[in-house]
């Protein structure tokens, strides 16, 4: 049954012959909502949520004051009126004064009597899965009972039973045949539901992936919408264009809550069949660039209106995940989708234009001053080597000659903050063999840069003594890239002339040199295992313990072997 439904199964519930009901449906479907418009519409109603009640005093007292508030001035006579101003002013717990069922049901007298009501009188109890862990569900289900007992009374409970769990699901199990008359299942969200939570502009571009993924909680529809909300005041309108268009961020936002919110950042579409499966699959999960590419082509299948706006989705993802982004980074990439401009690349080019391309490309790559975008110099390379190729003629550039031309442009990209796997290039739909290859050289230029400005920053924090782990930990996550033979000779060498980067933790310590000394012993037992160096942690160990401040400061040898034993 749909969300939506409630209303009308409340409506002939009132009129039926049974007394006590449930509305079963899990968190998020839309429950509560319209439970609230049907209270809204019929006014011999009262709702009351259990979330946090540890009592059924404070349930009856509730259940009391909201029936005694709900009768209108004037329709009493003066004695009621008198005696209604007297309860509303008791602070019933202050004066131990109880409230009962059967002063309800006295109350519930009088009112029909004194205004001639002849309505059904519908008290509904929410969220029984939130009540409070000292209120037993016992009590509860005996309250509705007491409750349905009343002429002209009838009880509603409202709860998410799979969200029982223990002694209160046992419990529900045992006593719900006997306390509940009749059983409403709410499995689907209201078909209007998402819409008026996005707005139809937004539901337009993504209702139909959330159609192909048929989940029920509606709170990941709120989530997306906050989250477009806020992406979209910060960016700003006046950055969005053709080329980066506000619907391809409504995509990114969506497939980003999507896959944290609903599948818990499992990759749960993947393909398992087929002879290349292992080895996407593989590229899904090993870096940012994959996760990026599973969103794309599993969630949002591939219906990017630009391509080029993926490179922005790895500072939405961590916009969603940490709260904050690099501003400046990102707006510069907007600017770039914005202003790129397609070479001319068709039929109606002249060949002189053609040669023109090549030509300004050589020059423009001649010219490289350090402060293009690497996107920008890729672009560039793969349209001009196209054309090479079409015109079977020589670049006139090595892919060396390139490399060391962009080499200030390679520096000046890296960005330490967002991992090694996103500041790579990607050679998706770049149509020349060559090209590709030198964006694979540029990638292996990327990653040394990468490496050596990472063992910068550690150096530096050791040298320091701020020691800040996020650089260590960055590290030991891309050890299984590192491939290259001088990049590794270059590490050993920095740990050997570093003394290991390992601060002696003698005297009093910082939990941060502490944790610090944790992740280097960490990183050289790996390094000595992945990398095959014969005994290197070995030497490590020794070498600390070897040092004459250790060998008569009993609590720094504990604290020694406390960590090398781990």
């Amino acid at each position: 049954m749909k969300a939506n439904e409630i209303v009308t199964v409340l409506n002939q519930f009132k009129d039926s012959s049974y007394q006590k009901g449930l509305i079963d449906g899990t968190w998020g479907i839309g429950k509560t909502k319209y439970v609230e418009d049907f209270k809204d519409a019929y006014i011999d109603a009262c709702y009351v949520s259990l979330f946090g009640k540890k009592d059924i005093e404070s349930i009856i007292q509730e259940i009391y004051f909201q029936i005694v508030d709900s009768v209108p001035k004037g329709k009493l006579k003066k004695h009621f009126s008198v005696w209604r101003e007297k309860l509303n002013n008791i602070n019933v717990r202050f004066y131990g004064f109880s409230i009962s069922v059967p002063l309800i049901e006295n109350l519930h007298k009088t009112l029909y009597k004194e205004l001639n009501k002849k309505n059904t009188y519908i008290i509904i109890l929410d969220d029984l899965e939130r009540k409070h862990e000292s209120l037993n569900i016992k009590e509860v289900l005996g309250l509705i009972d007491g409750l349905a007992k009343i002429e002209k009374i009838k009880t509603v409970l409202i709860a998410a039973t799979d969200q029982l769990k223990g002694e209160d699901e046992r419990t529900f199990k045992d006593y719900k045949e006997k306390a509940i008359d009749k059983s409403f299942t709410i499995d689907e969200y209201a078909d209007e539901a998402p819409v008026k939570i996005l707005g139809e502009q937004v539901w337009n571009v993504i209702g139909k992936y959330s159609d192909d993924f048929k989940f029920k909680n509606l709170r990941t529809f709120k989530k997306t919408d906050l989250f477009i909300k806020e992406v979209i005041k910060v960016i700003g309108e006046d950055k969005f264009t053709e080329k980066f268009t506000k619907d391809d961020v409504c995509r990114m936002c969506f497939a980003t809550i999507f896959f944290k919110v609903e599948h818990k950042s499992e990759m749960k579409l993947l393909d398992t069949e087929g002879d290349a499966s292992d080895f996407k699959n593989t590229y899904y999960k090993s870096s940012d660039a994959g996760v990026i590419e599973y969103l794309c082509n599993h969630i949002l299948k591939n219906s990017l209106d630009n391509t080029q706006s993926k490179t922005v989705f790895h500072h939405i993802i961590k916009w969603y995940d940490t709260g904050t982004f690099p501003k400046e980074t990102l707006f510069n990439l907007i600017s770039s989708i914005n202003n790129y401009e397609e070479k001319p690349k068709n039929f109606y080019s002249s060949e002189q234009e053609i040669l023109n391309v090549i030509d300004n490309t050589k020059e423009y790559l001649r010219n490289l001053n350090g402060t293009e975008k690497i996107d920008e110099i890729v672009r560039n390379i793969s349209t001009a080597f196209a054309w090479c190729e079409v015109l079977s003629i020589d670049f006139g550039l090595s892919g060396d000659e390139i490399i060391s031309l962009a080499n200030k442009n390679i520096s000046n990209s890296i960005d330490l903050d967002t991992g090694l796997f996103h500041n790579e290039l990607d050679s998706i739909g770049v149509e020349s063999g060559e090209a590709r290859n030198i964006i694979n050289s540029l990638n292996k230029a990327l990653k040394f840069e990468y490496y050596e400005q990472l063992i910068i920053q550690i150096k530096n924090s050791y040298v320091d003594g701020s020691y800040n782990v996020s650089y260590l930990r960055q590290l030991n996550v891309v050890i299984n890239s590192i491939v290259d033979e001088k990049f590794r000779d270059s590490f050993i060498k920095n740990l050997s002339d570093n003394q290991f980067f390992f601060p002696i933790p003698s005297g009093r310590i910082s939990e941060d040199l502490w944790t610090w000394c944790h992740q280097i012993n960490k990183l050289i037992k790996d390094f000595d295992r992945r990398w095959e160096l014969k005994n290197y942690y070995d030497d490590f160990k020794n070498y600390i313990n070897g040092l004459d401040v250790v060998q008569d400061d009993k609590l720094l040898q504990h604290r020694l072997k406390t960590l090398f034993n781990r």
